[in-house]
């Protein structure tokens, strides 16, 4: 498969900010690297935007620019000229971008270091800036078990935001401070029960379904980790970085699972 330039600057976008996905991505077939590469890049852009600079209204303005691009999709008018808003345009249509829109505005709570008041306000920050980021890169086509899909896309949200908490700290945020340990607990518990029937339901999804929710590989891993140490967040961070798992990641690759 030949590579245009925005490809290439999506790909290697994510190779360096990103790097665990992308190696998630690169052991699907070929035929969906691109679509995931431009999607994931998009996500990037986004996730990035409130940390680049200490000025929330700069912040605020550089989400806009997302809006901006993402209305000019739902317009079908001509997208702005960028090495990620470009590639997008071509990949996703009005009712993707519409949600795309919802993730955007639900980065703006990062811009800022407010607490989220309860763990169903969590639910909704990782609903928004996962399971819709999720569901556009699994594309049109749905399988058969929806709930199972989104149910699984939320406790990959988690793991990742638990394994982020000890960075967005070091940034002046506040990523879970107040809501309560037996929480947090029940919802590690929660999301692995999903985890498993999301991997007992596995031929209900779709390929490109499959290959996302492949991204979360470690999710299981991290989340069984991270209940059981909550005291210790942030060491136990560390060491799940530290842990490569190349071979139970090549093994999950060739059995197509996560």
């Amino acid at each position: 498969m030949i590579f245009d330039e925005d490809l290439k600057f999506c790909a290697s976008l994510l190779q360096k900010s990103d790097p665990q996905r992308f190696r998630s991505i690169m052991a699907a077939p070929e035929k969906l690297r691109p679509y995931y590469f431009v999607i994931f890049a998009f996500n990037v852009e986004i996730s990035r935007a409130p940390y680049i600079t200490k000025e929330p209204m700069i912040a605020e303005i550089r989400l806009q620019w997302w809006l901006d691009a993402l209305d000019e999709i739902i317009g079908e008018k001509a997208v702005r000229k960028h090495f990620v808003a470009t590639p997008l345009s071509k990949y996703i249509g009005k009712i993707q971008a519409k949600e795309l829109k919802v993730l955007v505005n639900a980065r703006k709570w990062d811009v800022y270091s407010n607490k989220f008041r309860n763990f169903s306000e969590l639910k909704k920050y990782l609903f928004d800036t996962t399971v819709i980021l999720f569901r556009v890169a699994a594309g049109c086509e749905r399988g058969k078990n929806e709930k199972d899909f989104q149910n699984a896309c939320m406790a990959i949200a988690l793991a990742n935001y638990l394994m982020a908490t000890p960075g967005l700290k070091k940034a002046g945020k506040v990523p879970i401070s107040g809501l309560p340990t037996n929480e947090i607990e029940e919802q590690c518990k929660i999301s692995l029960e999903n985890l498993e029937i999301a991997k007992i339901k596995w031929s209900d999804f779709t390929e490109q379904e499959q290959w996302v929710l492949f991204t979360g590989w470690k999710s299981k891993k991290i989340l069984s980790a991270i209940s059981k140490n909550l005291d210790k967040l942030d060491s136990t961070v560390a060491k799940l970085e530290n842990r490569r798992m190349t071979l139970t990641f090549v093994m999950k690759a060739f059995l197509k699972t996560f």
